[in-house]
């Protein structure tokens, strides 16, 4: 059975297209919901990349990150293209931004549709003492170090996304939140394709990886990863466990 996959345009005054027709955003989110899922996909395109986004634009994406669809972006409104956000029309390189604004005590979750969503380190001062203890004991603050993570970042699409949410779909969140705390550089993106994978872990000295999302990797990803790391230290959150562990 072929695989099903949805091909939706957002135009720049707002139009929304389904396979080149117009639809309404409960349309879209039906469409959505009545196909199969498995190896279920979107294809997506944004008329005029490089300029202000159409309110239409945010809401087609919170839809597909609700739904955990994957999505494969293009910059060509007939889809002949496969691009990442950071090589996207009209972007700057978005993953040399973000480890910047890392570096500036704010951890930087990479959104779906390549928008960051910068989140203030936590203040040192008011978190207890044994929880900045652990984390020192695992990361020492006397040098800063590049923390990039690679999780599920669909929460990020909400109206208003939370650290209620971050915590369920990250289970190691507050660990990270602990990493900034101390003044290490922390960075989350999904990984979803191999050029974002090599892309977002570039000048990390420590790769942390979702077990929920080895799955979806290529074969050969750690190869991919560590030649662009500054340490190749890539360790694996294991949900079954709860622990962290070699890949």
């Amino acid at each position: 059975m072929d695989s099903t996959i949805w091909k939706v345009s957002v135009l720049a005054d707002g139009t929304v297209l389904l396979d080149a027709a117009p639809i309404t955003l409960d349309g879209l989110a039906a469409a959505l919901d009545g196909g199969p899922r498995d190896g279920a996909a979107v294809w997506y395109y944004r008329e005029n990349a490089g300029g202000e986004a159409p309110p239409q634009a945010m809401q087609v994406m919170q839809l597909i990150a609700a739904r955990r669809l994957p999505v494969r972006l293009s910059s060509k409104p007939d889809f002949s293209d496969s691009v990442t956000p950071e090589t996207a029309s009209g972007m700057v390189p978005l993953f040399a931004a973000i480890r910047q604004q890392a570096a500036q005590r704010q951890l930087v979750v990479m959104r779906p549709d390549g928008r960051p969503l910068l989140l203030a380190a936590p203040a040192r001062e008011g978190a207890k003492a044994e929880a900045i203890a652990a984390v020192e004991r695992m990361l020492p603050p006397a040098v800063q170090r590049n923390v990039a993570v690679i999780a599920d970042t669909s929460w990020t699409m909400a109206a208003a996304p939370n650290m209620s949410e971050a915590g369920h779909a990250i289970p190691f969140f507050g660990l990270l939140l602990g990493f900034a705390t101390i003044g290490h550089a922390v960075w989350i993106f999904d990984g979803s394709t191999a050029a974002a994978l090599a892309a977002g872990c570039r000048d990390a000295d420590l790769a942390i990886v979702d077990s929920a999302r080895l799955e979806a990797f290529p074969p050969n990803w750690q190869a991919l990863v560590t030649p662009v790391m500054r340490n190749r230290q890539i360790l694996v959150h294991d949900r079954a466990t709860f622990k962290l562990r070699k890949p």
